[in-house]
């Protein structure tokens, strides 16, 4: 047959549908390593916001998007924005939108989820590239593996997938969306962020978050130890000053639009903002541990909204919002 592509679909098809869920899993967590090392190419030469490889890297992501079948949530999966750098002059960024429907498509009280991560990065400097291989190839290809594993096994609630440019020049992607959203943000049930999820050297990934609502800690901590990974909780106490993490990633535009967040993440390691966050410091155990683990901690949440609404009011979570149900049975 002269259409080859078409039979290499085909197979590839034939393939997916005669995997047991082990195989697929296993298949989700080989490609999230290769979408690391992908975007943490020389090619891609850092991401850096508005140039050559941040562009090469976004045409990586739409067409990844375009494999799994996740539409953008508009016309198109790309939202410009203008924004002013700390020197004064213009940049151009853009954020990539994905979304998916959930079980309860068409609800109008039902909340969304929004899963993030931003794919920018340093770019080149001095003639050295910063890879980015942890901040945030990582955090992006656990989207992608999030986004993998609901195309088989939908969510109960609709999601919106969001890959934010320019974070590394002052959370630029996130703050023009939080100001042109295309969904309001009170309707956002919680978002979850991944920034640097991929170097665990002590073993640890931490949620980052549930100081601020404190039940994210009760229904996460059962997850602690899956596949040898440990989970903290902290990083975010006011009185922590630096090392309180709600301002320093892309939650923070939500998190000021009130709008309940857990962020994930490593703790800095030598290789943070240097030219050496390179795919090879990854420990595939460890990383994909993290990505299962940040999979299993989704579809937690997402249950967990058809009971609990994640916002807080004097202090307590509210329970038994107006869309909820009871799952119990």
């Amino acid at each position: 047959m002269k259409n080859k592509p078409l039979v290499r679909l085909l197979s590839a098809l034939l393939f997916s549908y005669c995997m047991t869920p082990v195989q697929a899993q296993e298949q989700t967590q080989a490609q999230a390593m290769l979408d690391v090392k992908k975007l943490a190419s020389a090619e891609m030469a850092g991401r850096a916001t508005d140039t050559k490889g941040s562009e090469l890297a976004r045409d990586y992501l739409i067409s990844r998007l375009q494999q799994l079948g996740v539409r953008p949530c508009s016309d198109d999966y790309v939202q410009a924005f203008e924004f002013q750098t700390r020197q004064g002059g213009k940049r151009n960024g853009r954020n990539i939108l994905a979304c998916r429907p959930g079980g309860m498509n068409g609800h109008e009280t039902a909340p969304m989820i929004v899963i993030s991560a931003h794919y920018d990065h340093l770019g080149e400097r001095a003639g050295q590239i910063y890879y980015g291989a942890d901040d945030n190839a990582s955090g992006v290809a656990a989207v992608l593996a999030i986004a993998t594993a609901m195309q088989s096994q939908a969510p109960q609630h609709d999601v919106m997938y969001i890959f934010f440019d320019a974070e590394e020049l002052g959370l630029n992607g996130s703050r023009a969306y939080a100001a042109k959203p295309l969904v309001e943000m009170q309707r956002v049930g919680i978002n979850i962020n991944f920034d640097m999820v991929g170097r665990g050297d002590k073993g640890e990934l931490y949620a980052s978050g549930s100081y601020h609502t404190p039940v994210l800690k009760t229904l996460l901590a059962p997850l602690d130890g899956n596949q040898g990974v440990k989970l903290r909780f902290g990083h975010d106490r006011p009185e922590q000053g630096t090392d309180d993490w709600t301002k320093q990633s892309d939650h923070l535009p939500f998190f000021l639009a009130g709008v309940p967040h857990i962020y994930f993440g490593v703790e800095d390691h030598a290789d943070y903002h240097q030219p050496g966050d390179t795919a090879d410091k990854i420990n595939p155990q460890f990383y994909l541990g993290a990505v299962d683990l940040l999979t299993k901690a989704s579809y937690l949440l997402d249950r967990a909204l058809l009971t609990t609404n994640f916002r807080v009011k004097d202090g307590q979570t509210i329970a038994l919002p107006a869309h909820g149900k009871d799952v119990s049975k």
